[in-house]
């Protein structure tokens, strides 16, 4: 095989994988938008969507990384830090966090087609805003100062 057939099929794979995450991260958004299931209703159940949502940010944000998707990787990177916070109950989760969090990941699908992101750095500054961040930072040297 060549190396850029290889190269073509860890694309594919790439694509195909994050594809498939970002799915799932629209399922459990809209969970929590609907607020009616019984996972959405307990606290406990919270935090399993959050922990979910956690790891497939953190997925996303490694594998961009990896592929050269540097937009996409500096998304997933906010994303993967407001889930940890609000898994840990550092971060109180209303209906306008949460409609900002679809928004990302409606971005974070549209990066990975290839589309342009309108105001990318504004969603990025509108997310740091989220965990009380001005400016791309160390998220968790920020929060250990709180």
């Amino acid at each position: 095989m060549s190396d850029m057939t290889d190269e073509r099929e860890l694309l594919k794979t790439f694509y195909k994988e994050a594809q498939s995450l970002i799915a799932e991260m629209r399922e459990d958004i809209s969970a929590l938008i609907k607020g009616q299931s019984p996972e959405v209703k307990s606290k406990k159940g919270k935090s399993s969507i959050f922990s979910r949502l956690f790891r497939h940010a953190h997925t996303i944000k490694g594998n961009s990384a990896a592929m050269g998707f540097d937009d996409l990787r500096e998304t997933a990177e906010v994303l993967e830090n407001i889930f940890k916070a609000a898994k840990d109950e550092k971060l109180k989760i209303n209906a306008g966090v949460i409609a900002l969090l679809h928004e990302s990941i409606e971005a974070c699908q549209k990066m990975l087609d290839k589309e342009e992101v309108t105001d990318h750095k504004k969603l990025l500054e509108r997310l740091n805003s989220i965990l009380g961040l001005r400016e791309k930072t160390n998220f968790w040297i920020e929060m250990r100062k709180r």
